[in-house]
């Protein structure tokens, strides 16, 4: 997980390769309260704040993606 920041914005598709899923996987997860729900930092765009998708990863544990 590395390759993410730990500050600003991360977009849909960039998490979603982080975590070596598809994108309707992160929708889905954010319409099951799963993940943090995004944030419109522009116009036409979508993305997450850093700060509380580093929070969410610590709280997971590679162990129990059975739960994502």
């Amino acid at each position: 997980m590395g390759s993410l920041p730990k500050t600003g914005f991360i977009r849909r598709f960039q998490l979603a390769k982080a975590l070596g899923i598809h994108v309707t996987t992160i929708d889905r997860w954010v319409n099951d309260g799963k993940l943090p729900a995004p944030v419109k930092p522009g116009e036409k765009v979508t993305a997450f704040k850093a700060e509380e998708i580093q929070d969410w990863l610590k709280s997971k544990s590679v162990k129990d993606e059975s739960e994502w």
